[in-house]
């Protein structure tokens, strides 16, 4: 198993910033003391993640993930959490010594074998075989820098280029069957991809994840292959090119969305730098809640045959719903993004931006709206409606309503008339993520004293420890994982720090309760009594149940005709203890 001393991950625990690490991949906006942004684990459109920099832990009120620095990285990059600490000691400068074990499991060995095909297809374009693929790519219009940034490579035309290479590593059956990058045959493990120049497909953290391989010499009928989804590529949650153009889509809150990936690369070669492209599908919700975090704009520069045209419009409906602006910069019939751009120059296509159209203004045109009529344009206009139905902003849904009604010089009472009988309602439906609210799950009077108290004390350790510590007594909570915290409070007789409390526990889903009992604040500027009044709480209910108990033992032996009289002496002392429990308390 692999090991990391307790003194380096506490080293970099605490010279790592969780608003500094978080900010990386969520548009955070400081809102009191903690800081909110649109949650990278789950899709909403209102911002229910929160960072606490005075704790340095996160918590999310949606889904109720939550953590530190370190259970960020495994959740967002998915990988171990060595590899979270090895990710953050490189980036804060600290080294990280440790061996490499089977903590890492599927991911490491996923990763890592992604890793070596890039690199392997990538030295291989620029070699003799693949010179051809490399013409291609020159005459297209891309120069090196392009192509090494990119890291684009080419896979030969044969079944074990990749194969071959890594039959003396040690990765296992499961291993190759997860990649991807691999097609079980009766003679073994083959290479998926043959004659392809290669696309790696990256996650937001730097790390390939997937390829999408291009045919050059047109015998073969599929364009494209992609990867299939795997355990580290999901097509409906992936951008090619996002990890190198994130920082410059934040920086102008706009992107410029195409479809293809050498759409991409030409566009950032010519100098257009918050470019992003999608992998190998439509862009569906989970694309659009994702590019929200960085853009409140997007330019959608889709091919402009048909099939470009309709896929313009519903990329453009779905960013709506997840309240982003489409603006739409038309193509030129059957041109791409590649193509109009190496004919007609860059500053042509920022033209074309500055110039581009509203999405409805798009559709209306595209269908020739205008000069339509009867059945008709009664038709696209109950198209129209319908896609804006989807939508859950009412400012939205209005604004393009009223748009819609003065491009057709039609009333726009009769256009909402027209819109509520068609969706049944007049409030469309509300917001549709399938998350709930933040949990609680400590609710009765006892569950909630012990939770007081470990927050009493992991918020005021010098004030309440030193002089309270002889009356706390972890071992009478009856919660573990509030108990495992209390006794890790206490260790040492030192303060701890917030987010090592999180480190306490392997399991994520207690991970992200122990984030949410340390997110909330204690509920009182007197912590002591507090923690006074929930012990006599703790203590109150264990005698109770202890003279509920008695009571019982009492019934039983009177019953069988045996003497209860000690056992009503027992009753009558804890009575007593009870009633000068709640007195002590009535005092304080």
């Amino acid at each position: 198993m692999a090991r990391v001393p307790e003194e380096t991950i506490e080293r970099i625990r605490n010279t790592a910033d969780i608003y500094d690490v978080v900010a990386q991949y969520v548009d955070l906006k400081k809102r009191g003391r903690n800081f909110f942004g649109l949650c990278p684990f789950h899709s909403e459109k209102t911002p229910s993640f929160s960072v606490a920099p005075d704790k340095q832990i996160y918590h999310c009120f949606g889904c109720g993930a939550g953590g530190n620095v370190f259970s960020f990285i495994v959740e967002h990059e998915k990988i171990s959490f060595i590899e979270a600490v090895k990710q953050l000691g490189h980036k804060y400068g600290i080294q990280v010594d440790y061996q490499s074990g089977p903590a890492n499991k599927i991911f490491s060995s996923l990763y890592e074998l992604h890793d070596i095909a890039v690199k392997l297809y990538h030295n291989i374009l620029f070699s003799e075989k693949g010179k051809a693929a490399l013409d291609y790519l020159h005459n297209r219009g891309f120069n090196d820098d392009t192509i090494k940034t990119y890291h684009i490579g080419f896979a030969p035309d044969s079944w074990d280029t990749l194969s071959n290479t890594i039959k003396t590593s040690s990765f296992k059956d499961n291993v190759y069957e997860k990649t991807g990058l691999f097609i079980k045959t009766d003679r073994g493990w083959r290479d998926r991809f043959r004659s392809r120049i290669m696309f790696p497909i990256y996650h937001q953290s730097g790390k390939a994840i997937a390829f999408g391989g291009r045919i050059f010499n047109n015998n073969d009928p599929a364009k494209y292959l992609n990867s299939p989804e795997t355990p580290l590529y999901r097509k409906s949650e992936v951008f090619y090119g996002l990890h190198k153009t994130r920082d410059s889509i934040r920086k102008f809150s706009t992107a410029v969305l195409v479809e293809g990936y050498t759409d991409f690369l030409q566009l950032v070669q010519l100098g257009i730098p918050n470019v992003v492209a999608l992998s190998g599908t439509a862009l569906g919700n989970n694309h659009a809640s994702q590019i929200r975090k960085f853009a409140s704009k997007v330019y959608l520069a889709y091919d402009g045959d048909d099939a470009g045209i309709n896929a313009t419009l519903r990329a453009g409906y779905v960013l709506f719903q997840a309240g982003v602006e489409p603006l739409v910069i038309p193509m030129p019939n059957d041109k791409d993004p590649d193509d109009w751009v190496r004919e007609e120059g860059v500053n042509a296509f920022q033209e074309a931006m500055g110039s581009s159209m509203p999405l409805l203004l798009f559709h209306l045109h595209k269908r020739d709206v205008k000069n339509l009529s009867g059945t008709d344009r009664s038709r696209i206009v109950k198209e129209i409606l319908k896609e804006i139905s989807l939508i859950n902003d009412g400012i939205i849904r209005d604004d393009l309503l009223k748009s819609l009604s003065q491009e057709l010089q039609l009333d726009e009472v009769e256009v909402y008339r027209l819109f509520n009988s068609q969706t049944g309602m007049k409030k469309i439906n509300v917001d549709s993520d399938k998350y709930s609210a933040k949990t609680q799950p400590f609710t009765n009077a006892m569950q909630k004293a012990q939770l007081e108290i470990i927050r009493a004390i992991a918020f005021n350790f010098d004030e309440v420890y030193p002089s309270m510590k002889n009356i706390i007594d972890f071992q009478i909570f009856d919660e573990p994982i509030l108990q495992k915290i209390g006794l890790f409070l206490i260790k040492d007789n030192k303060p701890k720090d917030l987010s090592a409390i999180i480190d306490q526990f392997e399991n994520m889903d207690e991970k992200r309760l122990v984030s949410e009992i340390l997110f909330d604040d204690v509920s009182s500027d007197d912590p002591q009594l507090i923690i006074s009044e929930c012990i006599a709480t703790i203590k109150g209910k264990l005698i109770k149940d202890q003279i509920k108990q008695a009571r019982i033992k009492i019934r039983e032996l009177e019953s069988s005709g045996e003497d209860a009289k000690e056992i009503i002496i027992q009753v009558i002392e804890l009575q007593n203890t009870l009633h000068q429990l709640t007195e002590n308390i009535e005092t304080e």
